[in-house]
């Protein structure tokens, strides 16, 4: 069997939707692997509320079946992902706007070692997601996560120093423009939610995939192998 080598996976994320951390949560330890197989992936923090008013989308709790469906289907996601703890904060809709920290991303991402970018993102999709549950809106908030910010949510070295975190909530205005260029591009490629991935082949063909449990069809459509679900034979089979 022949594997395929090379494709590009964009990845458009925002902290305010609770599986595009599902989805980062599962893609997070495969990157060294989809490096191995000489594919790129690149994350790109982008607004889900842009992405709604922009395709015509509303948010699935606003349809009463979808909201209580998600009040199970969200935690049976967090197990898988090894993520338990997180569910979704009391006060969600005052803390959904998530334009700053989106923001402070994007410029740790034009000025930071791309290492420091993806763990900077882990970290705040973190805080938002696990109680006492950050209000990322707040600057205050945003600051003080940021100079917690640690190679990983459970510890580690960390990520910046006071000058670092000044420098980063300062420099989040002139990422306006990015951040509203990433939502258009995801738009543009068919996004109506988050988390959306445009995934390119090795041959150059792109396909759209969305949602957190579609890696088996991104990895098919790479041509890499992979582990499906499947069922564990008893000794009586």
């Amino acid at each position: 069997m022949s594997i395929a080598m090379g494709g590009h996976i964009e990845c458009y994320l925002d902290i305010a939707s609770f599986f595009s951390y599902i989805a980062l949560a599962d893609l997070l330890p495969n990157l060294t692997a989809l490096e191995g197989y000489g594919i790129q992936v690149d994350l790109i923090p982008t607004l889900i509320g842009g992405i709604n008013h922009l395709s015509g989308n509303k948010p699935p709790w606003m349809l009463p079946a979808k909201a209580k469906y998600l009040e199970a289907d969200s935690q049976r996601a967090a197990r898988r992902v090894s993520k338990p703890r997180i569910a979704f904060p009391k006060d969600f809709l005052s803390m959904s706007n998530t334009i700053s920290p989106l923001r402070a991303m994007l410029f740790i991402k034009k000025n930071y070692p791309e290492a420091t970018f993806i763990a900077a993102m882990h970290f705040l999709f973190d805080k938002f997601w696990s109680p006492p549950h950050a209000n990322l809106t707040v600057d205050e908030e945003l600051a003080a996560v940021l100079a917690a910010a640690t190679e990983t949510p459970e510890g580690g070295p960390r990520l910046f120093g006071e000058e670092d975190v000044r420098r980063i909530m300062d420099g989040r205005a002139e990422m306006k423009d990015t951040l509203k260029q990433n939502t258009a591009r995801a738009v543009e490629l068919g996004a109506f939610g988050a988390p959306w991935f445009w995934v390119v082949n090795e041959e150059g063909k792109g396909e759209p995939f969305f949602g957190s449990d579609r890696f088996n069809h991104i990895y098919q459509h790479l041509g890499l192998p992979f582990q499906d679900v499947a069922l564990v034979k008893t000794a009586k089979l």
